[in-house]
């Protein structure tokens, strides 16, 4: 099959999963597009904003690996439409906040819980339904819906909470998931008799080389831990996805508010512009790393390695017209190394324990994404900068972009 081309199921598969990342990110990013709103609201100040930002990957971070393990036990079919249900559940919730500890405590760590399982679900249903040609497409395309997240909530949030309250902006957030909901209920199906065949000798296979009959979450999570790739790709994944989510989504927007003057309204229009940039970047490189006689590892090290310069760069803008020019060119840096290192995932998988990798290499991604925020919190207490504080993590992902370079592709 042309790597390109892809079959009406393998669309529809694409499709649905592609909207429920989408929308996990909308849920997971309102909290942080309203947030230079609902902190003067509730009186928060910015160090309790991002700590409300770290609660929800605390929570994330617990269920990534479990969720991951559940999803190739159960399928993944289930664990995706559970999630879709808490999360929507959650979100509207989300609109009875009225201190500190409800929201911290309860409501996003909750929501970080329900997060937890969709992206290791999805990429094992593209794992499932995708060849290994056209992983890096599906992939890319896959990937993003994170960036259109961004671009989606900045396009409705700010606007909603400020002319209607941020309560209401939570309700509307809460109530998109339900039309993916009963479109993943037709489209998102077991895998075929033959698929499921195919995966039981796999694990077969997998147990005999373990020298065990049946293989165990204890050997399961063993052989992933012996394979130097998921290793390389945890650790790139902890510095590099922990500053795009848990420093650059979740911070852009007060550092905009808060340094430069500019309004919620106006800070969520650049990131939209943000997320467009990432959204078409992403797919561009997952399609050409399929097509250009380039190592996945090596391209997705040169384009992680940019994002330092590109942080750097949005961080040092001052004039808030330049921010449409810098703020695009970020978008791209810290974004599109993941169409990469996610393809690499799947690439470096046993194909019966995809799920339980994209968990287990999610996980550092999250812890990674949960210490981010503390860390810009304490930088702004300590120099009364947003400014300094986001140039503070811009090594992180030159970091990270070191460790892709010992990963060995067959």
């Amino acid at each position: 099959m042309n790597r390109l081309s892809f079959s009406r199921t393998q669309i529809l598969i694409l499709l649905s999963v592609w909207l429920t990342f989408l929308l996990s990110f909308v849920m997971r990013l309102s909290w942080s597009s309203v947030m230079p709103i609902l902190n003067e609201a509730l009186h928060f100040t910015a160090k309790m904003g991002a700590q409300h930002i770290s609660a929800f990957y605390f929570g994330y971070a617990l269920t990534v690996l479990p969720g991951g393990i559940l999803a190739d036990k159960i399928g993944y079919r289930r664990t995706i439409l559970f999630s879709l249900i808490g999360m929507a559940a959650v979100t509207a919730l989300m609109s009875t906040i009225t201190d500190y500890n409800m929201a911290w405590g309860g409501l996003r760590f909750l929501l970080g819980v329900m997060s937890g399982p969709v992206q290791a679900s999805c990429l094992s249903a593209i794992g499932d339904h995708f060849g290994p040609n056209q992983r890096g497409a599906a992939v890319g395309i896959f990937m993003s819906c994170t960036s259109f997240g961004i671009t989606t909530v900045n396009l409705y949030a700010p606007y909603v909470a400020t002319h209607y309250g941020w309560q209401t902006a939570f309700l509307a957030t809460a109530i998109l998931p339900l039309a993916v909901l009963v479109l993943c209920y037709f489209t998102v199906r077991k895998p075929s008799a033959e698929i499921m065949a195919q995966r039981e000798a796999e694990a077969s296979e997998a147990a005999a080389k373990l020298g065990v009959g049946q293989t165990s979450l204890k050997e399961n999570l063993k052989h992933i831990l012996s394979n130097r790739n998921i290793r390389c790709l945890a650790i790139a994944g902890f510095f590099a996805t922990g500053t795009t989510w848990g420093g650059v989504t979740q911070w852009a927007n007060l550092y905009m508010v808060k340094q430069l003057g500019v309004t919620a309204i106006y800070a969520g229009q650049v990131m939209s512009v943000f997320g467009t940039a990432a959204l078409i970047a992403k797919p561009t490189i997952g399609i050409l790393s399929d097509i250009l006689p380039i190592k996945k590892n090596h391209l997705a090290a040169l384009v992680m390695f940019l994002f330092g310069p590109a942080l750097i760069l949005f961080a040092s803008t001052s004039n808030p017209n330049m921010l449409f020019i810098t703020g695009p060119i970020l978008g791209i840096g810290a974004f599109m190394h993941s169409a990469l290192t996610n393809a690499l995932v799947v690439q470096s998988a046993a194909p019966h324990l995809r799920g339980t990798t994209a968990g287990f290499v999610n996980l550092f991604n999250q812890i990674g994404a949960l210490l981010a925020p503390l860390l810009l919190g304490n930088v702004l207490v300590m120099t009364g900068s947003y400014q300094m504080s986001l140039m503070s993590i811009a090594i992180a992902p030159v970091i990270g972009a070191c460790a892709l370079f010992f990963i060995r592709l067959k």
